[in-house]
């Protein structure tokens, strides 16, 4: 069962998600994010690259690998909304 919190946040995510503002962007808009109320990590970057945007995968590149490597974490634990947001 789902708390207030949580859906409020679910709410949120959904909202960004579909943010539609930004229209006139070469791309188009594209929020790539992950979060959890749990994460007790927040790796925030600038504005993905044109691979970044047609992949929809926030760090999915080498630039994601090195920095995986530096936090000593797998691609699984990366990835992991509960664990760390982005």
């Amino acid at each position: 069962m789902h708390s207030a919190k949580s859906t409020a946040f679910d709410r949120l995510l959904s909202e960004v998600r579909n943010w539609s503002i930004c229209l006139d962007l070469p791309l188009g808009p594209l929020p790539l994010l992950q979060a959890h109320p749990n994460a007790t990590l927040l790796i925030a970057g600038q504005a993905p690259g044109r691979k970044t945007h047609e992949v929809g995968i926030p760090f999915d590149d080498a630039s994601g690998n090195r920095l995986r490597e530096w936090l000593g974490i797998t691609r699984e634990e990366f990835y992991d909304s509960h664990r760390l947001a982005i």
